[in-house]
Parts: C-alpha cells; structure tokens; sequence
C-alpha cells in the first residue's frame, strides 16, 4: 500500500500542474452533467456554461493568488516580451506581467475558485437559462464539491500524503452517499412525487452538513482576509440556495395539455 501511495505522489510530482488542474476540472463537468442529464437539460448549454464559469473561476483564484501573494510577485522585473532567452535557453512567463498568467505553476487559491464556480453557475441558470432551481442545486453544489474533495487529495498526496488526503476524502464519500441514496430511492419507491420529496430533504441534508464540513476545514486554518471572506459567502450561498431549493421543490408541477388533448367546443 505504502508503495503504491509512493507511486502516485512520484507521479503527481513529475506532472505538470495545468495537467492536473484539467482532469480535475474535467471530473467536475463529468458529474454536472450527469446530474443535468436528469432533467433533460440540453447537453451543449450544460457544457457551455461549465466551461465558461471554469474559466471565470480560473480567473478569480489566479487574482486572489496575485494578491495573498502580492509580496512575491512585487519581486519580479517588469518585461514586454514573455520569454527570456539566456544562451540556448528559453524561459516562458518568468517576468511581469506575464507571469499573472501563468497559473500551470500551481498559483490558484482553490478555496476562491470553488466559490466563484458556485456563484457563476447559479447565475448562469437561474438569470441566463432560467432553469428551474430544484433541478439544478444538487448538479451545481456536487459538481463543485467533487472538484473541491479531489484538489484535496491531490495537494494531499503532494505533500507526502498528509491529512488533506482525508478531508477530501471525505467529501467525495459525501457525494457517493448521496448517488447511493438515490439509486435506492429509485429502486425501492415507486411514487414520482415521494421520491423527490425523499431525495431533496436527504440531499439538502448532504448539502448542509459537506457545507459547515468545508466551513470547519477552512476556518480552523490560518486564513487570509480574502479567503475569510469567501468562506462566509460559501455558508450564505449554501443557505440562501437551500432555502430556495426547498421552495422550489414545494411548488406544484403545472402540465399545460397540447392543443389536441382539449375537447373541441360546440356551439349550438
């Protein structure tokens, strides 16, 4: 077991960070489509806005990265050409500004991109497609969270496989409980409306517990302002998503009948 572990940090280590970022992020959208796919979402606007909030989560975890780490990067000469060449070597994205953007060296606060992949997926559903929100609270969050659970094994294993290999862990036996539930539920009750009832109270059960779980993680750790403070939107996203789950979830199911179902009207 020891030299298995062994195996996969050697691995890790040797490969390259962008590299990881992308099967990580193509887990997430794996799993976000699957949940999407329930409710007969379309498959190209699902990918399309996972990618796009991915993008816009990159973006804002490099940011908050530039600015924890300001004291670092006010270090670096400012240069207009994005290489230096020294001899016969070539080195890419060393100096400013280019080096913002190069984010295959691990610089992402992830906690602050998990945050703004929540943020911009709502949005995206809500406000852009307009979906209903019952049907897409449990893709958005578990999506996230399979992203979040895996970024903590990696930086796990990374680092000589220490306890962040357990907190996401954790988090990804959060979300096999829930598509375990639910394939029970499937199999076992046969009424449509029972078995949403069911597995909307025990998924947002999931959702809030995985929530303060992720909360305690952070929390207990010693954070930046920044980093604090998205903490504190996650908890008030996780409620204010909840709440809005649970009354969407209540709302009856209006059927409008097709044109030929309706009895045709005499006039006598």
């Amino acid at each position: 077991m020891l030299d298995l572990i062994s195996n996969i940090r050697y691995f890790l280590i040797n490969l390259n960070p962008l590299v990881v970022l992308v099967v990580i992020f193509i887990f997430g959208m794996y799993i976000f489509w699957r949940g999407s796919a329930e409710s007969r979402k379309n498959r190209s606007s699902v990918f399309d806005m996972f990618l796009i909030s991915g993008f816009i989560s990159a973006i804002v975890g490099r940011l908050i990265y530039i600015l924890v780490e300001w004291q670092s990067f006010s270090t670096y000469i400012w240069y207009w050409l994005p290489y230096e060449k020294y001899g016969e070597k070539i080195f890419l994205f060393r100096l400013l500004p280019w080096r913002f953007f190069s984010i295959w060296d691990g610089g992402l606060i992830i906690l602050s991109m998990f945050v703004t992949l929540l943020l911009s997926l709502t949005f995206y559903s809500i406000f852009i497609k307009k979906w209903r929100w019952k049907h897409m609270f449990f893709p958005i969050y578990f999506s996230a969270i399979s992203m979040l659970g895996a970024s903590f094994v990696v930086t796990g294993l990374l680092d000589n496989f220490n306890e962040w290999v357990y907190k996401g862990a954790v988090l990804v036996f959060l979300i096999a409980i829930f598509f375990v539930i639910y394939k029970f539920i499937y199999m076992v009750v046969s009424s449509p409306v029972v078995e949403k009832y069911i597995l909307g109270y025990v998924g947002l059960i999931i959702v809030w517990i995985s929530s303060l779980y992720i909360a305690y993680i952070y929390l207990m750790d010693d954070l930046s302002w920044y980093e604090n403070f998205s903490v504190g939107v996650f908890l008030l996203w996780s409620l204010v998503a909840g709440i809005l789950f649970l009354i969407d979830l209540r709302k009856a199911n209006v059927r409008i009948e097709t044109r030929s179902s309706v009895r045709s009207v005499h006039v006598n």
